[in-house]
């Protein structure tokens, strides 16, 4: 049985910067030398923006392509410093390795603006409404097979 989803939470602020918890991201989902690194670092002014708006507290990043789906979010306040629900291991597979995406959250206001600027960057990245729940989240409840386990579901409760 494989998983069909990933999480990982990054400590952001206060813990430290959005710019250095964008480079733990990097780290993480495209270590050094491998293939997506360079396109990861392009956006790494939007991506620290996104994450000092809070944008992934309550919706990920979903890197999708090569093996299971990651879904990233970020930890904010007393959660980032605590740091109980942080998990910052590494990935035993590359997901930015072949052909890949990632979906980026986004606060309505700045939706327009961030989209435009992730566009002249690369067609792999896409900035969402993080208001706006996510047409495949829908789905995804429904499509699991009997032999499945949503684990990211389970430790909800």
């Amino acid at each position: 049985m494989t998983a069909t989803r990933v999480r990982r939470s990054f400590a952001a602020s206060p813990a430290r910067r959005a710019a250095a918890t964008w480079e733990a991201i990097v780290d993480i989902v495209a270590p050094e030398g491998s293939s997506g690194r360079a396109e990861l670092i392009t956006v790494s002014g939007i991506a620290a923006s996104l994450i000092a708006a809070e944008a992934w507290r309550e919706m990920p990043v979903v890197v999708s392509g090569v093996g299971p789906q990651l879904r990233i979010y970020c930890l904010h306040d007393e959660d980032a410093i605590v740091g109980d629900d942080t998990n910052e291991g590494s990935l035993t597979w590359l997901p930015t390795d072949g052909d890949w995406a990632m979906q980026m959250p986004c606060p309505p206001e700045d939706f327009e603006w961030m989209s435009a600027a992730v566009a002249e960057v690369s067609t792999r990245f896409k900035v969402i409404d993080a208001t706006a729940k996510r047409a495949t989240e829908a789905t995804d409840a429904t499509s699991h097979s009997a032999n499945e386990i949503d684990a990211e579901a389970f430790l909800q409760g």
